[in-house]
């Protein structure tokens, strides 16, 4: 898995100090923004971190490799931000369900997620889940700080991506109309590996409502067999090993 890596380029050079205080007056904020990270791998998410805590705006709260130590440590003590891995193949929950989960029980906070899947699928699946904003893992850290600070900007109103070197608020298109949100979401995990039973565990669902998702997935994309699937699969959600 590819991570968030800073830009050499001179657009993303060190902030200047007036740049700092016009991020902080266009925040809409007049306290230090607290953040918490997840990802399931330690070195990107000590790696974000002190990134960020570079930043003069900023208050690193959380750096977690587990979703439920996030959701136990944003208990106790919430966050402005929470910067998740949408992919967390080593937990228990993951992608839309644990976003949707953070949205139920931190409706103000404010969720950015970040991934090195295919980008069409994951954005979209993450704006429905109900995420603030979504980056790929290969976008330079400056544009990580972008992000996060119009996501606390009250003026600032959408889905909160970065592209062609801006930040966008258009909300991301459909990347299959064909499928609904909860085949996209079975087939992403059946594509890491996992069997219709243990998707059915993951989702906390029957394996029946599970099974039914996968065959019309299939019949809506025309494909009659598990190879056929596989391929469709391979295309769609196939994403770098992590380290």
């Amino acid at each position: 898995m590819s991570a968030i890596t800073p830009s050499t380029s001179p657009e993303h050079a060190a902030t200047s100090p007036y740049v700092e205080r016009r991020y902080l007056l266009l925040s809409g904020t007049n306290h230090r923004v607290r953040i918490a990270i997840l990802d399931d791998h330690p070195v990107i998410t000590l790696g974000v971190a002190a990134y960020l805590r570079a930043q003069p705006d900023f208050d690193i709260v959380h750096t977690d490799t587990s979703s439920e130590a996030l959701l136990r440590n944003l208990h106790e003590h919430p966050c402005d931000v929470a910067l998740v891995d949408f992919y967390l193949p080593r937990q228990t929950v993951d992608g839309v369900d644990f976003i949707r989960r953070l949205r139920r029980h931190h409706p103000k906070m404010a969720i950015i997620t970040f991934s090195a899947g295919a980008a069409d699928e994951t954005e979209y699946a993450a704006f429905r889940a109900g995420a603030t904003g979504y980056l790929p893992k290969s976008a330079p850290l400056p544009t990580l700080v972008e992000v996060i600070r119009a996501s606390c900007n009250a003026n600032i109103d959408g889905f909160i991506t970065h592209k062609n070197g801006a930040l966008n608020m258009t909300p991301p298109r459909h990347p299959d109309t064909r499928l609904t949100l909860a085949e996209i979401e079975v087939l992403r995990l059946i594509s890491r590996g996992l069997s219709v039973t243990q998707v059915s565990a993951r989702l906390l669902r029957s394996k029946k409502t599970v099974s039914t998702h996968k065959r019309r997935a299939m019949a809506k994309l025309g494909v009659a067999d598990d190879l056929s699937l596989a391929l469709y699969l391979k295309e769609k959600f196939d994403q770098p090993a992590g380290p």
